[in-house]
C-alpha cells in the first residue's frame, strides 16, 4: 500500500507529512479531495471485516494509524509463521523451479518484514554469507530424495 501511495504522490496523507492545516482556501479543498481519494484506495484494498473502521472516517492518517496500532504488533507472529513455512516446505510433486519459487517468495516476504542490515562492510560479509548458506541448506533439505546425491555433494 505504501508503494502505491508513494507512486501516486499521496504517501504524505498517511504518514502525516501532508496535513490539512498546511493549506488554506482552495488548496484546503484540494487536500480534502486527495484525502478522500486515499481513503477510497485504502477501502478498496482492505477486507470486508475492516470496512466499518473506514466507512465513517474522515482522515486517511487516522485510519492508517488505527491499522498500524492493530496490525504492526503481529510482525513477530508473521515472522514465526514464515520461518515455520520455510522450515517445513518440501518439494513434493512440484518441479524444482516451482519449489524454489515458493521458498524464494517466503524469503522475500521475510526480508520485507525483518530486513537485514544493508551494510556492505567487511564486518557484515560473514553474516550475509551465513544467511546465504542457511538458505541453501533449507532449500536442499526440502528437495525430494531423488536429489540425495546432489544434496550430499553440495
Amino acid at each position: 500500500m505504501k508503494l502505491a501511495l508513494r507512486g501516486k504522490g499521496k504517501l504524505g496523507f498517511v504518514d502525516g507529512s501532508c496535513v490539512k492545516s498546511m493549506y488554506k482556501g482552495a488548496l484546503a479543498e484540494q487536500w480534502e479531495k486527495c484525502n478522500a481519494i486515499v481513503l477510497s484506495w485504502i477501502g478498496s484494498t482492505v477486507s470486508n471485516e475492516l470496512m466499518p473502521s473506514i466507512v465513517y472516517a474522515s482522515n486517511a492518517k487516522k485510519v492508517w494509524a488505527d491499522f498500524q496500532e492493530r496490525f504492526d504488533r503481529s510482525n513477530l507472529t508473521r515472522i514465526y509463521h514464515l520461518w515455520t513455512a520455510i522450515a517445513t516446505l518440501r518439494q513434493g510433486t512440484d518441479s524444482v523451479t516451482s519449489y524454489y519459487s515458493k521458498m524464494k517468495d517466503l524469503w522475500d516476504e521475510l526480508n520485507v518484514i525483518a530486513p537485514l542490515a544493508s551494510c556492505d562492510c567487511e564486518e557484515c560479509r560473514p553474516s550475509v554469507e551465513l544467511l546465504k548458506n542457511i538458505r541453501l541448506l533449507q532449500f536442499l533439505m526440502g528437495l525430494n530424495e531423488s536429489y540425495g546425491n546432489i544434496r550430499s555433494n553440495i
